[in-house]
């Protein structure tokens, strides 16, 4: 069943970003992350593929293994990315209009 020719808001239901692990909101910008960085030996192939927030994946950049899912992690990023960035992800990650 074609949802997003029925209804385009439910489309969106249930996705979540694969690196952070919050709802992926149809008002919040996304893309696809490769879990295993193609310039790291990743395919570019469907199994690679997975939906994330344009502002988590660029965060993400290469890195490998890479998760924002606790709140270590979290915490961790902060110390190579700048204040601004980091206030842009907590209200990503709150599911709040950028």
């Amino acid at each position: 069943m074609n949802y997003a020719a029925q209804d385009p808001r439910r489309w969106f239901e249930g996705m979540t970003c694969s690196i952070c692990g919050t709802a992926v909101w149809p008002w919040q910008e996304f893309n696809y992350d490769h879990g295993q960085p193609v310039s790291r030996g990743g395919r570019r192939g469907r199994v690679n593929k997975a939906w994330a927030h344009c502002l988590c994946n660029s965060v993400k950049a290469d890195r490998f293994p890479f998760s924002l899912r606790t709140v270590a992690d979290r915490e961790a990023v902060r110390r190579f990315i700048t204040p601004r960035t980091f206030r842009r992800l907590q209200r990503i990650w709150a599911g709040e209009p950028d």
